[in-house]
C-alpha cells in the first residue's frame, strides 16, 4: 500500500504555497495595510500562538527525538 503525500508537500505543492505566502507577505508590507488599527486581542492571541514550540502534525511526527 502506498502512501499518498498531501499536496502541499509535493514539488508542484511547495511552489503554490511558496506563491501564496509570498503574496500574503507582498500585501501585508505595503502602508495602507500597515496603517490599519489592530485589535488588541487580536495581538494577544497572536502573541500566545507564537510563544507555544512548534508543532509536528501527529500522521508526519517521529517517535525519535532530535534532543538527544
Amino acid at each position: 500500500m502506498s502512501q499518498q503525500l498531501p499536496t502541499w508537500r509535493t514539488s508542484g505543492g511547495q511552489a503554490n504555497w511558496l506563491s501564496r505566502l509570498i503574496e500574503a507577505m507582498e500585501a501585508c508590507s505595503r502602508p495602507e495595510w500597515r496603517a490599519r488599527p489592530v485589535d488588541p486581542r487580536e495581538l494577544r492571541a497572536l502573541q500566545a500562538r507564537l510563544a507555544q514550540p512548534a508543532k509536528l502534525h501527529p500522521a508526519y511526527g517521529s517517535r525519535f527525538s532530535l534532543r538527544n
